[in-house]
């Protein structure tokens, strides 16, 4: 039987890809590209020469010798066979990490941002050696992280086979499954809802698994057009150790989240974003998040 044409539920145009030249980055580029040729998008190759402290100049410039080797690492980067047939440009930028990407962001219409991370010591050290974080808390468009657990896909074609969405029933993370059901239909994957069914926070006489199945089944969008048929999961658990092992037994491609808008710099990170971190760091696939 011939493959029926879904019409996208969402819409790219201009993808974000931050990179500090680095393996990571690189395993992250493929899913850019992959991502792009899907939607049709333009990808936007950045890098953010960091000023550093002590700088007089107006602009707090960055000394010549590092935006020289960003411009020759950049002009490698423009070479990529990855990137053939695909509408992009590369930018090497001055200044303050997430000043100028938020800069680019709004000049540049970006609705999506693809980011490599290395993982590290705390919240702040995930990318560029430092911000990731920032980048997805206060990037009001979705977030594609690929963490330090993710093997390297020299050869990705765009494939994804299994998408994982993680169900928290929050107001914020039902922009999340509308790109978890579009990426499924674009790539005719198997969808898998999952929800963790917490055991300090749900009353025994609460914990029925038939309950929550019956609540991910309402979630889907009456129009959707999913094959295979989506499958519905709830276990008792923590967030963190349910959605990865379920997405480690499936094999899952990408897990999305929704994510709260509750803007960086908080002094003590909600819960939410402590589970992220720890999903994204050990997940062995990208982890999509979207700001409701």
């Amino acid at each position: 039987m011939p493959s029926v044409e879904v019409r996208p539920r969402i819409s790219l145009k201009n993808i974000l890809f931050p990179t500090d030249f680095s393996e990571r980055s690189a395993i992250a580029l493929p899913y850019a590209a992959a991502i792009a040729r899907h939607y049709g998008a333009r990808i936007y190759l950045a890098h953010v020469v960091i000023s550093e402290e002590g700088v007089s100049a107006p602009a707090a410039v960055a000394p010549p010798s590092s935006r020289t080797i960003a411009q020759q690492e950049m002009a490698i980067l423009d070479r990529c066979d990855l990137l053939n047939d695909l509408q992009y440009e590369a930018l090497v930028e001055e200044g303050e990490l997430w000043d100028v990407l938020s800069r680019l962001i709004k000049d540049r219409g970006i609705d999506f941002i693809v980011l490599g991370t290395s993982g590290g010591e705390g919240f702040r050290k995930l990318f560029l050696g430092s911000l990731a974080d920032e980048i997805m808390r206060e990037a009001s468009c979705p977030v594609l992280a690929v963490g330090p657990e993710v093997p390297s896909r020299a050869q990705l074609q765009g494939d994804m086979s299994h998408i994982l969405y993680a169900a928290d029933f929050q107001p914020w993370s039902e922009l999340a499954l509308t790109y978890a059901v579009s990426l499924a239909e674009e790539n005719h994957a198997q969808l898998t809802l999952v929800h963790a069914v917490d055991p300090n926070k749900t009353p025994p006489a609460d914990r029925g698994s038939e309950r929550f199945l019956s609540d991910l089944q309402q979630m889907l969008p009456a129009d959707a057009s999913l094959a295979p048929l989506p499958e519905f999961v709830a276990e008792i658990g923590s967030p963190v150790e349910v959605i990865l092992k379920v997405a480690a037994e499936r094999g899952c491609d990408l897990i999305v989240m929704g994510a709260r808008d509750i803007g960086y710099g908080r002094p003590s990170p909600p819960m939410a974003w402590v589970r992220l971190h720890q999903i994204l760091c050990a997940a062995r696939c990208p982890v999509l998040t979207v700001h409701g």
